[in-house]
């Protein structure tokens, strides 16, 4: 019988390492020594992320369709197959808000007509819902007119409703990113807070964050241009992924699972609506 041909050792460029493979075994490091041509590095990048086998595409599918998957996946050390947490959520945060500013849509929660939570509004609303403290953060805008007496909101007041819009929108748009973002580890401190029983690590808290803020991106991006009954549906459709991506990560019965899930929505809502208030505050007097 043929003895098998043992595989060619090559060193590793980057650390000096000894390997057998494509890869160093130490650094990861591909062991290639010539650079690929351009057309091989396209074709490679393609199959990595694009195809039905690509990253993207596998990590897109368990986000929309398996809530919570991911992060349970993530956890059991099946890492490689799918998006790391923080890569996915750059490319939702980065997708989503490149097409808010081309397209100037409107971010919003909506759970009633135009009520929710707006994280950005580029459209101005009609004068009837203005009536109603609807739009783009028009609830804590008028409390920081009634309750606050600096000289930064007196001369905001003294701007028409038309200038008002057009002013905290354009400040805002360089700033909702960054209060997105913020919201992720908010959130990962909440569920922290409420499943202290479970001794995790505040790392497994923030990759469902991460996973739970990247679907919700791309929600709220379907949502913009749906139309009002559709996005109010699929507002609700979000709160019941949210609650069975609970169930599948953390466990417990289902009556635990709603109570807690319920418990968390309403602390990190209280939570968005503080930090709402804080940033147009902190717009409107800079």
């Amino acid at each position: 019988m043929n003895s098998p041909v043992p595989a060619p050792v090559n060193v590793c460029l980057n650390c000096g390492a000894k390997t057998a493979g494509n890869f160093c075994s130490e650094c990861g490091q591909e062991t290639a020594r010539e650079p690929q041509s351009l057309a091989d590095a396209v074709r490679a990048l393609a199959t990595q992320h694009l195809t039905r086998k690509g990253l993207i595409w596998q990590t897109l599918v368990k986000l929309f369709f398996t809530p919570g998957a991911l992060t349970v996946e993530y956890t059991l050390g099946r890492r490689v197959r799918y998006l790391r947490p923080w890569r996915l959520y750059l490319l939702a945060s980065v997708f989503v808000f490149a097409l808010v500013q081309f397209f100037s849509l409107n971010l919003s929660f909506r759970l009633y007509g135009e009520q929710g939570v707006h994280l950005l509004r580029s459209t101005r609303v009609s004068s009837t819902d203005d009536s109603r403290n609807r739009g783009m953060g028009v609830a804590p805008v008028q409390l920081i007119l009634d309750k606050v007496n600096t000289t930064a909101v007196q001369r905001f007041k003294a701007l028409s409703p038309e200038d008002r819009f057009s002013f905290l929108r354009a400040r805002r748009t360089q700033y909702v990113s960054y209060f997105v973002l913020f919201l992720v580890p908010a959130l990962a401190l909440t569920l922290g807070f409420f499943y202290r029983n479970r001794r995790r690590r505040y790392v497994e808290h923030l990759v469902f964050g991460l996973h739970c803020q990247s679907y919700l991106l791309f929600m709220l991006l379907v949502e913009a241009k749906l139309p009002t009954i559709l996005a109010n549906g699929l507002s609700y459709w979000m709160i019941v992924y949210f609650t069975l991506a609970l169930k599948r990560v953390y466990g417990g019965s289902w009556t635990e699972t709603i109570c807690r899930g319920a418990a968390i929505l309403i602390f990190y809502f209280g939570i968005i609506s503080i930090a709402n208030l804080a940033l147009v505050l902190t717009l409107i007097s800079f």
